[in-house]
């Protein structure tokens, strides 16, 4: 009786933490929209998302620029805040995490949230996002630098900038 109670409080723990990971609705554009907390197999398993996995696999990163985010992965962290409804965070989502993945980070790098249209994430802190996607870099949990979607340069070379400028203060 007692292995049955555990296994309903746990089943419904799971249940409830799922949920609050991310909600589920349609964008006035018709697309679906995640808000919350979003981890990569739910891109990379509904058919909604479909240009998540296409995007990763389409993208092509700048070599000299990854290795430069490869050689400094283990000292940063990414918040990536981006709407799964929102035409420039499908281009620039699908990118970040092509770079992580062939710089070798692992998922715990990488935090993502997705928000509405009103720019609402449900994240326990506020990220001050004004714009969609905007990538927050960190270290030591001080954020080092942003990269927005209407930046000329590409995902690695924007981290790459922002690495060395972080790397030469710390060098100071």
């Amino acid at each position: 009786m007692r292995l049955k109670s555990l296994l309903l409080g746990g089943g419904l723990l799971l249940s409830t933490l799922s949920w609050a990971q991310s909600t589920t609705s349609i964008a006035s554009n018709g697309k679906k929209v995640l808000k919350g907390k979003i981890e990569m197999k739910t891109l990379m398993n509904d058919s909604a998302f479909a240009w998540f996995y296409s995007g990763v696999n389409k993208y092509q990163p700048n070599e000299s620029m990854l290795n430069y985010v490869k050689d400094n992965r283990g000292k940063f962290n990414v918040v990536a805040v981006v709407g799964t409804w929102d035409d420039a965070s499908r281009h620039a989502l699908p990118a970040l995490y092509k770079v992580m993945i062939l710089a070798g980070s692992p998922d715990e790098q990488i935090l993502t949230y997705g928000a509405d249209e009103k720019l609402q994430t449900n994240a326990s802190q506020d990220y001050k996002v004004k714009k969609l996607p905007v990538f927050i870099m960190f270290r030591e949990g001080k954020e080092i630098g942003r990269i927005n979607s209407d930046e000329e340069d590409t995902v690695e070379s924007a981290m790459a900038k922002i690495l060395l400028k972080a790397n030469r203060k710390e060098k100071e």
